[in-house]
């Protein structure tokens, strides 16, 4: 089944380029906001080199995680050409630049992006990065990345639907669990649009939509809801990462009960808040104590620009309200 042409058309993600990193921090990573950068991976060696022919001649050998199995890059190309199923099975592999080292040296981290507090764990850090590759029709259903951890997306060849929603507001059909373990969603991304895309556009809050193409970059903020469906066979490198402006959002889900179920997989799940903070405490003395503060500034500000629209709009001389 083809996505249909109303499922598409709707693209309202802002498009930068050009960006400065300072711009980027202050105008989409500080709101938390998703954006679609252009241009910022033109330098890439995997734009002009990888084709089908060139990454099975550099994984000779080497075998890719594909859903609950794995298989040798050929056996999945195989499978993607012939594949009727409607929910296709994805490769989708955390390891795959200690796999085939020419990978990892394809791509660069974005200059946005570089600021990656969870390096400071080494090789205890929890899985951050992927090389995914799939038919059409194969993708993500609805969730949120884990650890509360932002996100980019790089896409090498192809195309893919994007459908993201704010993290106050859940997807319609999908049903997280109270402590957020486990989400229901429909069995299929095209049943989701089938059953549940048409109510969108009525909702006051409706989702960020984009079609992302070869050479742009989707950034994914902390927390937000999002559904990725690939229109055609496509090559794509995936990071999470930790920058100071959601450290603290990572360090309180660290926090919870539950963060050994949810933490993507590393040595250490039950100790990881622990471990973590204490190595940036090492590496960056002060940094949590002044994001702290900041955060407590921020909040009081707030709360006070609250409390004067709030007196002004109970004034009772003139009885004025701005919601009259």
């Amino acid at each position: 089944m083809e996505m249909r042409h109303e499922w598409l058309a709707r693209d309202n993600i802002e498009r930068r380029r050009g960006m400065s990193v300072e711009q980027f921090v202050a105008e989409v990573e500080e709101p938390n906001r998703p954006v679609l950068l252009e241009g910022c991976i033109d330098t890439w060696p995997a734009l002009q080199k990888w084709s089908r022919d060139y990454l099975l001649e550099i994984s000779a050998g080497k075998e890719f995680a594909v859903g609950p199995v794995s298989m040798p890059l050929d056996r999945y190309f195989r499978y993607a050409d012939n594949v009727q199923e409607e929910r296709p099975l994805y490769l989708f592999d955390a390891k795959f630049a200690e796999k085939v080292p020419e990978m990892g040296r394809d791509y660069e981290v974005p200059e946005y992006f570089r600021e990656d507090l969870f390096s400071v764990l080494g090789k205890e850090r929890p899985d951050y990065r992927w090389v995914i590759i799939g038919p059409a029709g194969s993708g993500s259903s609805f969730h949120v990345d884990p650890n509360s951890t932002s996100a980019w997306n790089a896409i090498i060849k192809g195309a893919k639907k994007w459908v993201m929603f704010p993290p106050e507001v859940v997807p319609p059909g999908v049903h997280p669990s109270a402590d957020a373990a486990e989400v229901t969603s429909p069995v299929s991304i095209m049943e989701w649009f089938m059953n549940f895309y048409g109510a969108c556009k009525t909702w006051e809050k409706r989702p960020i939509e984009c079609v992302c193409r070869a050479g742009e970059v989707v950034f994914v903020p902390n927390g937000w809801w999002h559904l990725v469906i690939n229109l055609e066979e496509s090559f794509a490198i995936t990071q999470n990462y930790v920058s100071r402006r959601n450290l603290l959002n990572v360090l309180d889900f660290l926090k919870k009960p539950n963060a050994s179920e949810l933490v993507s997989r590393t040595k250490d799940r039950v100790n990881l808040h622990d471990n973590f903070r204490g190595a940036i405490e090492a590496a960056h003395p002060g940094m949590i104590k002044q994001l702290e503060l900041e955060a407590q500034q921020k909040a009081a500000a707030r709360k006070k620009k609250a409390s004067f629209w709030d007196s002004a709009a109970d004034a009772k001389s003139g009885g004025f309200k701005f919601s009259s």
